[in-house]
């Protein structure tokens, strides 16, 4: 998977205790463009959360970059 740094093992924590694709609606109609999977998405949004990443473009720039945090969210 990678490295695991200890504010990437808190993510992981928080994500298992938060199960947010529980709450993530995929459910799609068939009218206008699909939807991403949710889920992935809020995921996303708590790492920027947990990890401190100010900004979404600085969030979109960690993920483009760094493996280990895509395949955590």
């Amino acid at each position: 998977m990678g490295v695991l740094t200890p504010k990437l093992e808190r993510l992981i924590y928080v994500l298992e205790w938060a199960r947010i694709e529980e709450f993530a609606d995929d459910s799609w109609d068939g009218i206008g463009r699909p939807p991403h999977v949710r889920a992935w998405l809020a995921n996303a949004f708590v790492a920027k959360a947990v990890l401190g990443i100010t900004t979404t473009v600085g969030l979109v720039e960690r993920l483009t970059m760094d493996k280990t945090l895509r395949r955590i969210c």
